[in-house]
């Protein structure tokens, strides 16, 4: 049985999942395990966006066990009204029991279907999973998806009496009929918001009720340790849909949440408009809880889409600049050229190898060819002072509350807050054997994009950040594998608050650069210049890389082009 598809003026993923990587339950779409080379593109949501729905046909008479079974998988990628077309397949006793919500086995190509007596067994490649609440998971170890359906005759038709809870959907499917979107929770601080993926099914209850169900059901379980949820634990949806009238989107909270403080309902408030957002006919927000207006002081009624700009996850402000390193001084790149910031400290051999800057702070930090580490505050008369550090330091990174990472020769791991002393970072979870060469805090401060090397190879994992609130103590856990077809990584920045821009190598290929999307594991390369060695990227500017030519050459509009004689790009954290 063929599907009939019907374009509609609502949403469609323009992600390809085939390939993509898909990750344990445990730790949803924010770190995918691996992914294959090919070319996409995020899927955000914006009024050019279509939305391919599949029009379910229902049984037909006479059918055979096989197109039964066929039928009813082509049905069950339409979600509207409970799968009620996909129900028809099913005996009145299987449909009642039968639970599509309670998650998607994906397969790759056409399932192979095989008739034995009474039971249709069905298998296919696995592509990989979707739990119940929206988060991938891969299928590493190629394993295949085989599943059972018993068959009975009803009137003289057969139907599905026994079958698998969940759904089983090919990619094109999935693709047809959900949409990878953010549901934000807060980092600790409550300062800035973290981007939580979800595949949301569309139309099904509709986006933003999709969105809602999905932040309400708190953060993933890889995520939730490193980040912060405003709601209280009870606080749902008073009814499951989120009606939209002329722009405005209307939450009605159970009616719990109006015992929330004052700070708990602004930042409820603040979770709600930055996750309904990415609606695009949605303008503005009303919440209410158990139909009462939910009141926030001084923020108005309904809430405009774009309030609370200071918790962009992005963690970046407009006109923000990359800074590079000079035989002279750190310089600012400005749009047509070059400013200079501060020069070198007045001492011999402090030339800086590498340079980096913190908005929160309005620190520079620069670290010397002796392994020095210096700092100066960004100011109209920038005075550098050596860190009281005795060890030889490789690397340095700012992460966004002011802490000074660093990688000492030895190998360890350490950070810096001002004015206290030196702390150790510890790394649970990577393998015997396995060293972080280079660890770099996102913008929101709870996940770090980390380089490891073990023997010959270093790849890149991403790990949470788990930080003590007493001692300011981090630790980095949970560190999963992406890129994973990617090796001899050499550098790594944030191009995104849920993206990487890298430096490595694919296969015998030569060194060059790359974008990975962490809610999906879309890795696009993307070129570059001739033994890149850094990289520096950050929201919706240009992505930089030094070369050993001693260029510094950026990524923009699909094309490289060389900026100036410099090194050591970096942009704020």
């Amino acid at each position: 049985m063929r599907k009939q598809l019907l374009i509609v003026g609502a949403f469609t993923s323009s992600l390809l999942l085939s390939g993509c990587g898909l990750l344990p339950w445990s730790l949803t779409a924010q770190v995918p395990t691996s992914s294959s080379v090919q070319q996409g593109n995020a899927g955000g949501a914006n009024s050019d966006d279509q939305f391919i729905r599949v029009i379910p046909q229902a049984p037909r008479r006479n059918m055979t066990a096989t197109q039964l079974v066929q039928g009813f998988l082509d049905a069950s990628a339409a979600s509207e009204s409970d799968h009620s077309v996909a129900r028809m397949y099913l005996t009145s006793e299987a449909a009642a029991a039968w639970e599509p919500k309670s998650g998607v086995q994906v397969f790759k190509g056409t399932p192979e279907l095989t008739s034995v007596g009474t039971t249709v067994v069905f298998n296919a490649q696995l592509e990989g999973q979707i739990s119940k609440s929206g988060n991938y998971a891969i299928n590493q170890n190629g394993k295949q998806l085989n599943a059972k359906f018993s068959l009975v005759r009803d009137n003289g038709e057969w139907r599905i009496a026994g079958l698998p809870q969940g759904l089983e959907l090919s990619t094109v499917d999935v693709q047809r009929a959900y949409r990878d979107l953010a549901v934000y929770f807060f980092n600790p601080q409550f300062s800035t918001l973290v981007p939580d993926s979800r595949m949301i099914a569309v139309p099904g209850d509709g986006l933003a009720a999709g969105l809602m169900q999905a932040l309400l059901s708190g953060p993933s379980e890889w995520l939730a340790p490193a980040v912060k949820d405003a709601f209280p634990f009870g606080v749902g949806l008073n009814f499951n849909r989120v009606p939209i009238e002329n722009g405005v989107a209307t939450v009605d909270l159970t009616a719990d949440a109006t015992f929330a403080s004052e700070a708990a309902r602004r930042e409820m408030a603040q979770q709600i408009v930055w996750t309904l957002r990415q609606v695009p006919e949605i303008r503005a927000v009303t919440i209410t809880a158990g139909g009462q207006a939910l009141s926030i002081q001084g923020v108005p009624y309904p809430i405009p889409r774009d309030q609370w700009p200071e918790i962009d996850p992005s963690g970046l402000a407009q006109g923000t600049q990359a800074i590079v390193a000079k035989w002279s001084g750190v310089y600012q790149l400005t749009r047509i050229g070059t400013s200079r910031l501060a020069g070198v400290p007045p001492v011999a051999n402090s030339a800086f190898t590498q340079v980096v800057t913190n908005k929160s702070s309005g620190m520079l930090a620069g670290l010397d060819v002796l392994g020095r580490v210096w700092s100066t505050p960004l100011d109209s008369n920038p005075t550098w002072s050596k860190l009281p550090i005795t060890q030889v330091i490789q690397w340095i990174e700012f992460d966004p509350l002011g802490g000074l990472w660093m990688r000492d020769i030895s190998g360890g791991l350490l950070v810096w807050d001002a004015p206290g002393p030196l702390k150790s970072i510890r790394t649970i979870g990577l393998v015997a054997g396995a060293n972080v060469t280079r660890a770099v805090p996102s913008r929101d401060g709870t996940r770090a994009a980390l380089i490891v090397q073990r023997g010959k190879s270093s790849t890149l994992y991403l790990a949470r950040i788990e930080q003590a609130v007493d001692t300011g103590k981090r630790t980095l856990t949970g560190p999963i594998r992406i890129a994973g077809s990617v090796g001899s990584v050499i550098d790594v920045d944030w191009s995104s608050a849920n993206s990487l821009a890298f430096i490595g190598r694919n296969g015998p290929g030569a060194l060059q650069a790359f974008d990975v999307d962490l809610a999906l594991g879309v890795l696009v390369p993307q070129g570059g210049p001739d033994k890149p060695d850094a990289i520096a990227a950050a929201p919706g500017l240009p992505v930089l890389v030094s070369a050993k030519d001693g260029l510094i050459y950026q990524f923009d509009v699909g094309a490289w082009t060389s900026r100036l004689n410099a090194w050591s790009p970096s942009y704020p954290s």
